[in-house]
């Protein structure tokens, strides 16, 4: 028994344990990925957001120099890939690729939404690196109309390379995590099955009739407060059990001394006690157990059990034993369901 609480309550809190791991480990990485790849995004973005003022004045006219060398010196500091599209959706520079061996941008997803001047973030194959990307775009605005589109890109592969490094820590912090707590929950469980046990096994001996049986008090908390209870408990019923014994025990002195022939049936009408007059009356030696009139032969002594049964009254009768007559006095006991029989000799 208390190894089987032990193991329900120990695989509970593993099942629990091992489920939380394992909810971290399916959910975690997934939801690293959309958060880094955010992450990129908007700092993408914000680079995006800082370039546009400088890519403006190549495209207008007016900035000296030339626009491919300036996308693919940000393009070699920063390691991002830096393309830089027409309103007609050809390229009019590349960090990474000559323009002119680059095909028209026009019908890219993230170009369409930047020449319609929204800002748009899209993962998707790259046709020319054949590879897969991650894009954001913004539109290019010049006197109140939308000139072109300037595109940031990054590797997935370097994310995804990322993402595998912090994967790969997340399983073995889990691991670890889920080992620590599968310990402490063993010595938990321990620490709640030990008492538990102990209280169990006393149980067992109090009700084998071992009343000198206690509990560790040594524990704190609820468990020494059971504790002193369970011990006050036992120590009032062995004081109980001993004040019952000195009764049982004053009640036969008493009527041993009685002359008169005492014994008492239960509801079943069988003799439950009875003094040594009674075992000399009847000359049974041991009549407890059977029924009163298998030794009481006697109809009137019948009778009157009878009645006193079911008056609750007492009643009287009489009955010829070994060729002495006797008076029967039966007496209902304060329960009601016991008798007293009484066998007093005529003279």
């Amino acid at each position: 028994m208390k190894n089987t609480l032990f193991l329900k309550i120990f695989l509970g809190y593993a099942a629990v344990i091992a489920l939380l791991a394992a909810a971290v480990t399916l959910f975690a990485p997934p939801l690293m990925r959309t958060l880094h790849v955010d992450e990129r995004a908007s700092g993408l973005e914000h680079l995006a957001l800082l370039l546009e003022g400088q890519v403006l004045p190549y495209m207008t006219g007016p900035a000296p120099g030339n626009l491919e060398e300036f996308v693919t010196g940000i393009g070699k500091k920063t390691g991002v890939r830096i393309t830089v599209i027409g309103a007609d959706g050809s390229v009019l520079a590349d960090s990474e690729k000559e323009p002119r061996d680059m095909e028209n941008h026009f019908f890219r997803p993230e170009i369409q939404a930047s020449l319609r001047g929204e800002t748009q973030m899209s993962i998707r194959p790259s046709s020319t690196l054949k590879a897969d990307m991650l894009y954001l775009s913004i539109p290019l605005r010049s006197g109140g109309r939308i000139v072109g589109a300037l595109r940031l890109s990054v590797f997935m592969r370097e994310i995804e390379v990322l993402l595998d490094a912090l994967r790969s820590r997340l399983l073995r912090v889990a691991g670890l995590v889920t080992l620590v707590a599968l310990v402490l929950a063993f010595f938990l469980t321990r620490s709640v099955t030990g008492p538990v046990g102990e209280v169990m096994d006393a149980t067992r001996r109090v009700a084998g009739g071992d009343f000198d049986v206690t509990v560790s008090t040594h524990r704190k908390g609820e468990f020494r407060d059971f504790a002193l209870g369970f011990n006050a408990m036992t120590g009032r019923l062995k004081d109980m059990f001993g004040e019952t014994r000195l009764q049982n025990e004053e009640i036969r002195h008493i009527l041993s001394s009685v002359r008169e022939g005492v014994c008492v049936i239960d509801k079943d009408g069988r003799i439950a006690l009875c003094n040594q007059s009674f075992h000399r009356i009847i000359g049974h030696e041991a009549p407890e157990g059977r029924h009163f009139w298998e030794v009481l032969r006697s109809s009137s002594a019948a009778e009157a059990v009878r009645k006193a049964r079911e008056s609750g009254t007492e009643a009287a009768g009489e009955a010829l034993i070994g060729g002495h007559a006797f008076v029967v006095k039966v007496a209902p006991l304060a329960e009601g369901r016991s008798l007293v029989i009484s066998l007093q000799e005529v003279a």
